[in-house]
């Protein structure tokens, strides 16, 4: 029986495995989700083919307009992120002769299925079996959705991780270090995952039963490549006097700070996102308390720290919480007391409900203190923040079963549907 204490499993060899409520897809004709997503992952890409520019594709496609035509100037006053991302987009329009924001987009949107492809081989690795209906869970995700078809840097910042991961469990340490230097490149604070991937190589290598655990020597030349883009981010912090590239932007943007923020609401996002796994979790947890009472204290814990804890005081938070979803949900929360205490009890259950779950690959558990740090190190509450560590939680988790995962589908899709829908009317953005 799942305790609530986390427990990690390395994958065995075989066709597939399944425990109680796992969904298992061997055998099982999953091809319809890919004509399904494909046709609405084709729908998105022309439904923004048109659409003016949004929010900060303002600077980013200004700043690959001017790499595209031979400019090298690096628009320093309002890039926050290493331009790498820049780099590689006006590269690649010039070599297809394209030369616009769509073609842009259509280059994100490339991003996008090689993020996706990305997830499906670290799934499959970590989960024989089911990568099939999660990797479809993953281009439904709502929070995310939108971002496929927009010049924005997560998508491809997802897929480089998402491949670095993959490598990890893989054994093939010094191509997950070159992905991850990658990813300083385009978002250069997500450095901090290379904690996670070396965690996760450690543990990999020291053995589990069947052959000795490894030397300090050995550990220490597995944790070397995982070394290396920690290094050149300090470089480049040091070089560049702050984390942000942009010193301007810097103030509101700041190096070191614990932030309570995104913590709470990435906690917000998990449990409305999944209510099926979370209430699942809880029985567990109940299961644990009869065992532990002291446990019992913990959901009192969280609903009194989000009551009193939860602010978004960054000044762009206030902006225009009509439009920014990201700050429409701090709005309503400073100002509806009913509303906070609704997200305070939602946050306590998805913490509780969701930590029992099982995750895949050994050391995997180092994604919740690593999630942590890398949302409490930014002030500005924003969902994007929230997406790297549900996406990696995603890959690593086991299902629940197929009705739940299922249900959680068609939920994802609707909320993607409408998000897209009212991203590309200009009604909401993330």
């Amino acid at each position: 029986m799942a305790t609530f204490a986390n427990r990690s499993e390395k994958p065995r060899p075989g066709r597939g495995f399944s425990f109680p409520g796992t969904v298992r897809f061997r055998g099982t004709p999953e091809w319809w989700l890919g004509i399904l997503l494909g046709l609405l992952y084709v729908a998105g890409i022309a439904a923004f083919g048109h659409a003016g520019p949004f929010t900060d594709e303002v600077d980013h496609y200004a700043q690959i307009a001017l790499f595209r035509h031979g400019d090298f100037r690096v628009l320093t006053d309002y890039l926050t992120t290493i331009p790498g991302y820049h780099v590689l987009v006006a590269g690649l329009l010039r070599i297809t002769g394209t030369d616009s924001l769509a073609a842009a987009r259509w280059v994100n949107a490339g991003f996008g299925l090689l993020a996706a492809a990305g997830f499906h081989a670290l799934r499959r690795r970590a989960w024989p079996g089911t990568e099939a209906l999660a990797t479809a869970q993953f281009l439904a995700l709502p929070v995310l959705a939108p971002l496929f078809f927009l010049v924005y840097t997560d998508v491809l910042a997802l897929a480089l991780l998402l491949w670095a991961t993959w490598a990890t469990l893989a054994r093939r340490h010094w191509l997950a270090a070159c992905l991850l230097v990658m990813l300083v490149g385009v978002r250069q604070h997500e450095a901090v995952w290379a904690v996670l991937l070396g965690w996760i190589a450690v543990r990999e290598g020291a053995g589990d039963g069947a052959a000795p655990a490894r030397s300090a020597a050995q550990t220490a030349r597995t944790l070397v490549p995982y070394v290396i883009p920690m290094l050149v981010f300090g470089a480049f912090w040091l070089w560049n006097g702050s984390i942000s590239l942009s010193s301007l932007q810097a103030g509101l943007h700041p190096d070191l700070g614990i932030h309570a923020g995104n913590l709470w609401i990435a906690l917000l996002v998990a449990g409305l996102l999944l209510p099926l796994q979370t209430w699942a979790g809880l029985r567990e947890f109940t299961a644990s308390v009869r065992r532990r009472p002291w446990l019992a204290a913990i959901p009192a814990v969280l609903i009194v720290a989000f009551w009193y804890g939860f602010h978004a005081d960054n000044p762009y938070n206030t902006a225009f919480p009509w439009y920014y979803l990201h700050n429409a949900l701090p709005h309503m929360l400073e100002r509806h007391s009913g509303a906070r205490a609704l997200a305070a009890v939602i946050v306590a259950a998805a913490a509780c409900g969701l930590a029992p779950t099982r995750l895949r690959p050994a050391g995997a558990a180092m994604l919740y203190p690593v999630a942590a740090l890398f949302l409490a190190a930014s002030w500005l509450v924003e969902l994007r923040y929230a997406l790297v560590p549900l996406v990696l939680w995603l890959a690593m988790r086991e299902q629940r079963g197929r009705v739940a995962e299922y249900a959680t589908l068609a939920l994802w899709l609707a909320l993607a549907v409408l998000m897209v829908a009212a991203t590309v009317s200009h009604r909401v953005f993330l």
